[in-house]
């Protein structure tokens, strides 16, 4: 892990899980961390917890709901105003998982409007402030089940829904986000890195937690027994850790537990699925979500030169 004092990292979803250990291993290391989460309470608690950890660390919160676009607006400028207009790290690893036929305030597929399109627009109105340190990098998090995601061609309109097909195709919105991103910034000639990073089987309460509550108990004891067997969220946070910090990793790699079958084990390259960087799948995605989300990336307007001193 490298020094990152003076460094600030945003973490979405980080008010328990992965997230929050995510965020404990960064302000370790004399991170600024800034918790991004929809409860004004649980991201208060999350950062008092990060205090409580890492002594010297400085941890603030934000309130942030994926789900609701203007309000991702609102929060990003806030998060703006709290790292001093310098972002050096956005880690975009909040998500919902299992959910029943459910809308966004926007009225999108709340797994299409959580997992991917909130974080694409966090990131582009995020934008400034990451293009204003010299090594800015972007993490999206998706999944090893991003496997089974297909490329639809309206993913926030699903014509059948399935809970679980809905959370795939989600994850790997996330690969083609980042493959978006890389692209779009090599174009514009920007410094800006963009990874991916999985974590593997981990043991929370993600899914199965959304399980109960919708009445699919036997499913959810049957997931829950299984998520017992996984790696701790502060195991699994290292992958997102290094997929953040590591000097050595370049712009659209992925990283995963390096286990069996990729489930577990300490972070490396693995390999995504040949469909996640597919070219028209990577321009389709990216133009829809520029025009769902009313086109937060935009390119900085260029410097004027300065005027020449005439003796």
């Amino acid at each position: 892990m490298p020094d990152l004092s003076g460094r600030t990292a945003v973490i979405t979803g980080s008010s328990r899980g992965i997230g929050a250990a995510a965020a404990q291993h960064l302000a370790r290391c004399g991170a600024h961390v800034i918790i991004a989460c929809p409860s004004a309470e649980e991201g208060r608690s999350a950062a008092d917890a990060v205090r409580r950890q890492v002594a010297s660390a400085r941890a603030e919160s934000v309130v942030c709901d994926l789900g609701d676009l203007a309000q991702v607006h609102e929060a990003a400028e806030r998060i703006t105003a709290l790292a001093g207009r310098r972002l050096h790290l956005l880690i975009n690893n909040a998500g919902v998982a299992a959910l029943p036929p459910t809308r966004s305030a926007d009225g999108f597929e709340m797994h299409f409007a959580v997992n991917h399109l909130g974080h694409f627009a966090l990131t582009g109105r995020l934008l400034p402030a990451l293009l204003n340190t010299p090594r800015p990098r972007v993490v999206n998090v998706s999944s090893v089940l991003h496997w089974l995601g297909r490329n639809g061609a309206r993913p926030h309109e699903p014509q059948r829904y399935h809970r679980w097909q809905a959370y795939f195709d989600s994850k790997l919105a996330a690969l083609l986000f980042t493959h978006g991103l890389v692209t779009w910034a090599r174009a514009h000639r920007l410094p800006l890195g963009a990874v991916t990073a999985h974590p593997g089987l981990v043991d929370t309460t993600l899914a199965s937690r959304v399980l109960h509550t919708t009445g699919r108990k036997a499913e959810a004891r049957l997931l829950r027994g299984l998520q017992t067997r996984w790696a701790s969220p502060a195991a699994a946070a290292w992958t997102l850790v290094r997929a953040a910090t590591d000097p050595h990793i370049s712009a659209g790699e992925f990283l995963g537990p390096g286990g069996r079958w990729e489930c577990s084990g300490p972070p490396v390259r693995v390999r995504a699925a040949r469909r996640a960087s597919d070219a028209q799948a990577v321009q389709g995605l990216w133009d829809l979500s520029q025009e769902l989300a009313d086109h937060p990336f935009r390119p900085p307007a260029p410097t004027a030169p300065s005027p020449t001193t005439r003796p």
